[in-house]
C-alpha cells in the first residue's frame, strides 16, 4: 500500500463529480491486503464504503441532486445481459465490477461516476454515511433468508455486515442469537437487537443453540465469516428445513455431511452485494436510529496512516469493526 498522486477527474453531462470525506476499509480490503482476494484485480485503487458530498453536477443530470448534499453510492455494476441481470437480480450480475475490486475504487479525494449511482442520504453526516453500504449487504442477506417475525435468526459472524443482518432480522420481529468469538462484539449485538449471543470459543455453540431454541435449531442461520468451520456449523445446527444463506466466502474448501443437505431438506443460497432497496433501508433505518453507530468505528485515520491501521486489522482481525479512512 502506498499513497500516490493521481488527476482529478473530469466530469461527463451524466456524471456527478463527489468529493469523498470518509471511506471504510471492509473486509475485502483487508483479504486483498493479504493475499486472499480471489475476486480482486491488482493493482488496484481500494474503496467502495463512501461517505461524500456532491461537488460539480453534470448538465444532464436530473433535478434533485444538490451540491453539499450528503450521499453514498452504489459500488456495482450490471451488464443487463447476463442470467441475473434478465431475472432482475442486477446485485448479482455475472459481469459486476465493484470498486476497489475489480475496477479502481473511492479511496481518493473526488470521483466522478454516473448519477444513477449517486445514492441521496441527506439528513446523515458523511462518516455514516460510509457504514451504509456494508449494512445493506447484511439487510440484503436477510431479504435472501425470507425472515420472518416467527423465525429463530443465528448469525454467525459480528462484524460490520453481520450486524447489518442483525440489526435487519431484529426489525423484521425476529429472534436473533448472535456468534462470534468476541465478547465485546456480541455485547454489541445485543444493543443492536439480538436476544442471545454466545462465544464460539468459550461455549458450545450447539447445546446453546438446542437451549434457546427449544431443541429445534434456528429456521435461519446467515454466514457472515468465510471459513470452513462456520460454514460446517451452519448446516450442523440450522433446523430442518431451514434455510442456509452464504455471505462469507471460505478461503479454502470445504467438507460437508452432505446427508444433512437432504435429511434437513436444506435452502442453501448465496447472498452478493446488495440491491438499491437494502440502501433505502439501512438510510432509514440509520436516520430513526437512536443507536450509536459510531461503535462501529473502529479507528479514523488519514490516508498516510492507512497502511499501519491495515497492518493492525491484519494482526488482530477481531478486533475491528471498520477502519475509515478521512479525505477532508
Amino acid at each position: 500500500m502506498r499513497v500516490v498522486d493521481i488527476e482529478k477527474p473530469s466530469l461527463k453531462d451524466d456524471e456527478i463529480l463527489l468529493k469523498i470525506e470518509y471511506v471504510g476499509f471492509c473486509g475485502s480490503d483487508l483479504n486483498t491486503y493479504r493475499g486472499l482476494n480471489p475476486m480482486v484485480n491488482l493493482p488496484i485503487i481500494p474503496g467502495h464504503e463512501v461517505g461524500a458530498v456532491i461537488d460539480e453536477i453534470g448538465k444532464n443530470v436530473p433535478t434533485g441532486f444538490k451540491k453539499g448534499m450528503s450521499v453514498t453510492l452504489n459500488p456495482y455494476t450490471n451488464c443487463g445481459k447476463c442470467a441475473s441481470c434478465r431475472n432482475g437480480r442486477v446485485n448479482a450480475c455475472e459481469h459486476n465490477q465493484t470498486y476497489g475490486v475489480q475496477r479502481d475504487g473511492a479511496m481518493t479525494e473526488y470521483l466522478a461516476l454516473p448519477w444513477t449511482k449517486v445514492i441521496e442520504a441527506d439528513g446523515l453526516d458523511t462518516k455514516t454515511c460510509a457504514l451504509i453500504e456494508p449494512m445493506s449487504v447484511g439487510f440484503h442477506a436477510v431479504n435472501r433468508a425470507q425472515v420472518t417475525d416467527l423465525d429463530v435468526v443465528m448469525v454467525v459472524g459480528c462484524g460490520m455486515i453481520g450486524m447489518g443482518a442483525i440489526v435487519r432480522a431484529s426489525l423484521r420481529g425476529a429472534t436473533v442469537i448472535a456468534i462470534d468469538m468476541d465478547d465485546e462484539k456480541l455485547e454489541l449485538a445485543k444493543e443492536m437487537g439480538a436476544s442471545y449471543g454466545i462465544n464460539s470459543k468459550t461455549e458450545d455453540v450447539h447445546e446453546k443453540i438446542i437451549e434457546y431454541t427449544n431443541g429445534l435449531g434456528a429456521d435461519v442461520v446467515i454466514e457472515a465469516v468465510g471459513s470452513p468451520a462456520t460454514y460446517v456449523m451452519a448446516v450442523d445446527e440450522v433446523a430442518f428445513t431451514g434455510r442456509v444463506v452464504c455471505i462469507g466466502y471460505a478461503k479454502k474448501e470445504v467438507s460437508f455431511q452432505t446427508k444433512y443437505f437432504v435429511q434437513k431438506e436444506l435452502d442453501i443460497r448465496g447472498s452478493r452485494n446488495a440491491m438499491p432497496s437494502d440502501f433505502r433501508a439501512v438510510i432509514k433505518y440509520l436516520k430513526n436510529s437512536s443507536s450509536n453507530v459510531e461503535r462501529f468505528m473502529s479507528a479514523v485515520v488519514s490516508p498516510e496512516n492507512a497502511f499501519d491501521a491495515m497492518k493492525d486489522w491484519a494482526d488482530a482481525p477481531a478486533k475491528v469493526f471498520r477502519v475509515l479512512v478521512d479525505f477532508k
